[in-house]
């Protein structure tokens, strides 16, 4: 009987001080149950975000390192490489394409501007005149979808692939030659009796 005794007293004491406890924390912290107090409103929902539009940097225009100049008498001259070139290359002379011995024939018989001395060029000269600055829709048939590396002072008109002069490749049944291809700017060997959207531009010493 005694130890309940002690146990009710410890329950009673430890109660009382625990609503003691509480009634300072209220004093100390009041608590206001009006929700119209600011200290309690909830903010506004926030919009979800959107992100700025992309937009895509401008690119600088690339800057052809060629400096042809057009002589404007049927002549290109680049001064660089010291070479001359027809305007017209043979497809745009001609209005067909022309096989390696066609072209051989073709330069032999060319006096533009009254020079006689024209050639077919070698592939590391007429690789010169591929420009990846450029995109020019001027070949025979203005195909949008095979645009030449080639610069706008050339005539319109143009052949795709040109024949070089060296390194000539002989085979029991045919013959082939090098040549540049002015939409990716390859260089292939073809047969010397192919012709299909080929010719040539001829070239010669400008100094």
């Amino acid at each position: 009987m005694k130890q309940n005794f002690f146990c009710t007293k410890w329950s009673v004491s430890f109660f009382y001080e625990r609503i003691f406890l509480l009634l300072i924390v209220m004093i100390v912290f009041p608590v206001n149950p009006s929700y119209a107090d600011d200290r309690f409103q909830c903010a506004p929902p926030k919009a979800p975000y959107e992100a700025p539009p992309y937009v895509e940097p401008l690119k600088e225009p690339e800057i052809s390192k060629l400096h042809l100049i057009d002589n404007c008498d049927g002549t290109i001259t680049d001064p660089d490489s010291g070479l001359m070139w027809t305007q017209k290359d043979s497809y745009a002379d001609l209005g067909k394409c022309l096989t390696w011995n066609e072209s051989v024939e073709y330069v032999k018989k060319l006096d533009t501007r009254g020079f006689k001395d024209w050639r077919i060029p070698t592939i590391k000269e007429v690789s010169t005149l591929y420009d990846p600055t450029k995109e020019n829709n001027m070949a025979w048939d203005h195909d949008p979808d095979f645009l030449l590396r080639l610069d706008e002072k050339f005539a319109d008109g143009s052949a795709y692939w040109y024949w070089a002069s060296d390194n000539i490749l002989e085979d029991q049944k045919n013959d082939f030659a090098k040549t540049f291809y002015f939409v990716k700017g390859l260089i292939h060997y073809r047969s010397i009796d192919q012709c299909n959207n080929g010719g040539v531009r001829a070239v010669r010493s400008a100094r």
